[in-house]
């Protein structure tokens, strides 16, 4: 485990602890409260107040371990390392091609994109990846992660327009991340498989014979 996360550990072991000791806090004034037979104002405000501290607190602690938004462009906090590979011309009876595509299933719109690289069987999803087959060479779909268009436009040129850009976001080792217990893990990722015309992708329906 990644040492820098033991601080969102840490931070939500105190949060439990605090929360013991505000039930403790509560149930003793209550109790006093109806010893003595009469109902404090002070009482109710100091319920509430403890209890509002708790789920600020509880809130940030999940705003930057589940809701915080990565922001790739501050190197602050995230670092970005691209990946590139030519990819590998398959064939069947019908034809050849780089990618294949297929539904995931008929209740999901995910789909599965499959390309062989370097002697690798390569699978990803749409949820985080794209394949670009028209002339421009970065897709809407990718244009929200940080590439070099420079780089892209040299390796349509040098892999005649079929290889695979993979973008990888990883959290840095910092407080606000460790806090959110992210730190070290990968935030992101996408790729563009990149493939001349929409002719060599192999798009199979949900149900096929394989």
């Amino acid at each position: 485990m990644n040492m820098w996360n033991l601080i969102g550990i840490g931070a939500w072991a105190l949060l439990l602890i605090y929360l013991i000791i505000i039930i403790i806090n509560i149930r003793h004034r209550h109790i006093s409260m109806i010893v003595h037979g009469k109902r404090s104002g002070r009482t109710i405000a100091i319920d509430l107040l403890e209890t509002l501290v708790f789920l600020l607190c509880a809130y940030g602690l999940f705003y930057v371990a589940a809701l915080r938004p990565v922001d790739y462009t501050d190197p602050a906090q995230v670092s970005i390392k691209h990946e590139y590979a030519p990819l590998v011309l398959q064939t069947n009876s019908n034809q050849a091609y780089y990618v294949t595509v297929q539904s995931a299933s008929s209740k999901s719109p995910v789909r599965h994109y499959t390309y062989w690289s370097d002697g690798t069987k390569v699978q990803v999803t749409s949820q985080n990846a794209t394949v670009a087959s028209d002339a421009s060479v970065l897709p809407v779909d990718a244009s929200g992660y940080p590439w070099s268009k420079k780089k892209l436009l040299e390796l349509d040129k040098s892999s005649d327009q079929a290889f695979a850009a993979t973008v990888k976001v990883t959290y840095k080792n910092t407080f606000i991340n460790g806090l959110g217990v992210h730190a070290g893990h990968q935030a992101d990722s996408f790729t563009i498989i990149r493939v001349p015309n929409k002719q060599l992708v192999n798009v199979k329906p949900l149900r096929s014979d394989k």
